[in-house]
């Protein structure tokens, strides 16, 4: 708890925005977790619009550095800009998806052999999401937007493609009248059903549906039903589906939050046994601790009928455990037994809702996302912690100010069709390539002329989103009230390790300090002799056109005289004929 004099100074950090530069993440810092920069620290860059978490890191060992990804999407009140982004081990962003708001379920996933950033995008209620799955290439196009069969929309919980080149969606149906009467209901009430459905994503075509209402009684729920189910558009939401995943023999295994229990399903839709909940069909050889868990998200399934799921320990202000935990159990479905080979302990979360639990079988870590509190952790195999890190304070851990659904860690080769971003700033050049994860280092370029050659100035290493490279003091002028550069235009290029080209940003003008527009540039860069030139090419132009044109109104006359003599002459004539 936080003291009581120190409220209105979190409370101002709260609601102010706290911008910087590329900064480096916080180390340790307790002012950080008291919530003294705010409930979402984040930072701004001088190349791009965009925002990035400035972490914490709580714990660090470089057994979490194997070259992968986090994948996180921050929202909640005070996340600016909610948006799916890709960070490195150390928590710095490389790539924003700013354009496409506030999305769930970032993955990577690969299909057909070839890997895609894989999310859920449309109306999110705060608990149910109403829209389509988006699938994305390595150099960020959407390539497929997927729906649900029929005419029912995606939910944000699950999109999960298969190795046999289906997807697994979570979907909530149309409201339904139920008997409500055991959970207190004199009259019937309306409840909200759970789907889910393997669709094939090369055709659409369903395969397989399953509905919750058609295996569950709706007072097997853990639920409180509140005031929940007295009218359609407020149904009761009893089952709460949040995860699916298959086993290689086709069975399904499905997570219901609100029954407190993992189920699996057989292709033919048989519900053959379930886990925890009401209903438990196994035996604890751990105690209670491999069934005890409540209000849990992502389970999956892993050889040797092995599990791993989050148990959450609390729904909203319920808890029902000291702290939540990320668990992998042994299931023996046989014998029906059930035997926990690990837990993975944060002290002191307790997340309301959402989390994830990831096993990264190149190094036999785990990495868990906490959900509705901003933070997530590596541990090794043990239990042990390797690597913490917040992106919104401790103090606030409860509140869900800031949040991720889930988090993930993964390999990803982002080749983006953009070119590097360029800024000109006090003496200095600042670069950014967002998305771009294989370049090492940059090369800055200047010419006396836009399109002109380009020679090397300096070199330097990739540092963070966003680089800054001073100019050095022999490339560089001082006046009374700024750093002046004394060439005229700076370019940069992007090199990989092996110092390949891959990009060349656009040209700044250091004149200027604006980007020039290669279509643009020729008039917008014309010095005074050139606008002289051209207005006496055009003064001349007129002259020309006038005295062509006095020419020939002059010869018109002449003929016009000329004609009207001719004709009186011939009548003239004529009328002497008449006579």
């Amino acid at each position: 708890m936080l003291p009581c004099s120190l409220a209105s100074i979190f409370t101002f950090a709260c609601l102010s925005g706290v911008s910087f530069a590329d900064l480096a993440p916080y180390n340790q810092s307790t002012l950080y977790d008291y919530g003294l920069f705010g409930a979402y620290p984040h930072q701004n860059f001088v190349t791009a619009d965009y925002e990035a978490p400035r972490v914490n890191i709580k714990q660090w060992s470089d057994q979490c550095d194997d070259g992968k990804y986090v994948l996180l999407t921050p929202r909640g009140r005070f996340v600016p800009n909610p948006s799916p982004m890709l960070l490195d081990s150390k928590g710095t962003m490389v790539w924003s998806g700013k354009d496409f708001g506030m999305v769930s379920d970032l993955k990577v996933q690969n299909y057909r052999g070839e890997d895609y950033l894989t999310f859920w995008t449309g109306r999110d209620d705060g608990t149910h999401g109403y829209g389509v799955y988006s699938m994305l290439n390595s150099s960020y196009d959407v390539v497929r937007t997927i729906k649900p069969a029929g005419k029912l929309l995606g939910d944000l919980h699950e999109f999960t493609v298969t190795e046999a080149g289906t997807a697994l969606v979570t979907i909530y149906g149309e409201p339904e009248l139920a008997d409500l009467s055991a959970l207190g209901r004199a009259q019937p009430g309306w409840i909200k059903d759970s789907l889910f459905q393997e669709i094939d994503l090369e055709t659409g075509e369903l395969i397989f549906e399953w509905r919750a209402s058609d295996y569950y009684n709706v007072h097997d729920t853990m639920a409180p039903i509140g005031k929940y189910g007295h009218i359609k558009d407020n149904a009761f939401d009893y089952f709460h589906i949040n995860s699916i995943d298959i086993d290689d023999m086709g069975n399904y295994y499905i997570s219901s939050r609100y029954m407190q229990t993992i189920t699996c399903i057989s292709p033919y839709g048989v519900v053959l046994w379930k886990l925890g909940g009401r209903h438990n069909d196994f035996t604890d050889l751990s105690g209670g601790a491999a069934t005890n868990f409540s209000w849990q998200h992502h389970m999956r399934w892993h050889p040797g009928n092995r599990i791993t799921l989050f148990d959450n320990g609390a729904f909203n202000w319920l808890p029902t455990a000291k702290h939540s935990r990320g668990l992998y159990i042994q299931l023996d479905v046989h014998k029906m037994t059930a035997e926990l080979i690990q837990d993975f302990v944060k002290p002191g979360v307790l997340a309301h809702s959402q989390g994830s639990v990831q096993l990264l079988p190149e190094t036999g870590n785990v990495f868990i996302g906490w959900g509705h509190s901003s933070a997530y952790t590596e541990f090794a195999d043990n239990g042990g912690i390797l690597c913490d890190v917040h992106y919104g304070p401790s103090a606030f851990f409860g509140l869900g100010w800031a949040k991720s659904y889930r988090a993930f860690k993964a390999h990803w080769v982002g080749q983006p069709r953009t070119v590097p971003e360029i800024a000109l700033r006090d003496g200095a050049v600042y670069v950014s390539w967002n998305g771009a994860t294989e370049v090492a280092r940059w090369r800055l370029e200047t010419s006396d002329s836009w399109n002109g050659t380009f020679t090397k100035l300096q070199q330097t290493t990739k540092d963070g989103f966003e680089t800054r490279i001073a100019l050095t003091s022999d490339v560089v002028r001082h006046s009374r009230d700024r750093t002046i550069p004394q060439q005229r235009y700076y370019r940069i290029s992007a090199l990989d390790k092996y110092d390949q080209h891959l990009a060349t940003s656009k040209t700044v003008d250091s004149a200027t300090g604006h980007v020039v527009d290669v279509m643009e540039s020729e008039p917008a860069i014309l010095d005074n002799v050139s606008v002289l030139t051209a207005a006496i090419v055009v003064f001349c132009l007129f002259c020309t056109f006038s005295l062509v044109s006095r020419r020939l109104v002059s010869r018109t006359r002449n003929s016009d005289e000329q004609w009207t003599g001719q004709t009186q002459a011939l009548l003239g004539k004529d009328s002497e004929k008449g006579m």
